[in-house]
């Protein structure tokens, strides 16, 4: 199993620094040392030892872990951190207590739900129309295709197509949520999500590293499927336009302007109606990076980890 559990899980030994990826586990009832495949953190792990860095990946609700034997802990697939939203901030937060965590407890929780796109859109960064419905609020289906999904969610979980003929299930849907205490959005579904594509443009220690186009996964009418992230289709790496290099850069200094400097980020853009780029998401929790994709990628974020850790690992010792 990938990250079996090893002596220095439970103390520091010597000054060679330590690093633990936090990933998640296969399945809900998995051994914590069985995760969930993630060929970014192994190709990060990889670059990290080249470095002269002791790195692994562990599960981020591991109990067996003494998270302050780290010098940094560095979030990268903890995907199953939507189904406990609260769990996870609490682990955040108390992990950052204890050592350095990175994106900061302060990141995940802002990222964790997408209400963020409303206070973007007040910083003047162009996001997809979103509107939020909260438990007891009024909806009624628009007319054109949308998107329905949970404020919190990642990898398209719980989030469904519809159309005109689907206002129904689309209700259905909703008060499904609202029914469990949460927060529905809704978006319209914008036909470039099919032509030319969602576009993901990487930053790695705040600098633009590459761009992925990634196909559509959601059909109209189908309603929620299951892990619809195994689904995504990859189109490979792309050169972002210039108003999409523009857009992007908009968002970085929007993020960097409220937690200063970040180590990873992904924005995920697509095309409005009039061919202008939109943001519909800001990955800042554990996005996947597409490392496999882009030769060196790896290398920069292993890169700017050392760097960090060296100063997490300066302030330790003061």
């Amino acid at each position: 199993m990938i990250g079996a559990p090893g002596p220095w899980d439970t103390e520091p030994v010597g000054d060679r620094t330590e690093l633990a990826i936090a990933c998640c586990r296969s399945a809900d009832d998995a051994d914590p040392a069985d995760l969930y495949p993630d060929p970014d953190s192994e190709l990060l792990v990889g670059a990290l030892r080249e470095l002269g860095l002791r790195a692994r990946m562990v599960s981020w609700d591991d109990p067996r872990l003494a998270w302050d034997a780290f010098d940094l802990v560095v979030v990268r697939s903890t995907w199953d951190s939507v189904d406990r939203p609260d769990e996870y901030r609490r682990w955040a937060w108390s992990v950052q207590a204890k050592t350095c965590l990175i994106n900061s407890a302060e990141v995940l929780t802002w990222n964790l739900d997408k209400s963020y796109l409303a206070e973007l859109a007040g910083a003047g960064v162009p996001v997809v129309p979103t509107q939020f419905v909260q438990p007891g609020g009024i909806w009624s289906p628009p007319g054109a295709e949308f998107v329905l999904k949970p404020a919190i969610s990642a990898g398209g979980r719980e989030t469904a197509r519809y159309g005109p003929d689907h206002h129904d299930e689309a209700i259905e849907h909703l008060q499904r949520l609202l029914g469990t205490g949460r927060t529905a959005m809704v978006q319209p579904y914008l036909p470039a999500v099919e032509d030319p594509g969602e576009i993901s443009l990487v930053y790695l220690g705040g600098v633009f590293s590459h761009a992925v186009r990634k196909g559509p996964v959601l059909e109209a009418g189908a309603g929620v499927v299951e892990r619809p992230w195994e689904r995504m289709v990859y189109l490979g790496r792309d050169e972002p336009s210039p108003s999409e290099m523009t857009a992007a850069a908009r968002v970085q200094a929007t993020l960097e302007h409220r937690f200063g400097p970040l180590v990873y980020s992904r924005v995920d853009l697509v095309s409005d109606p009039d061919g202008q780029p939109v943001v519909i998401e800001v990955e800042l929790v554990d996005p996947y990076l597409s490392l496999t994709m882009e030769p060196g990628a790896a290398d920069r974020l292993a890169g700017a980890l050392q760097r960090v850790a060296a100063l997490a690992r300066d302030s330790r010792s003061r």
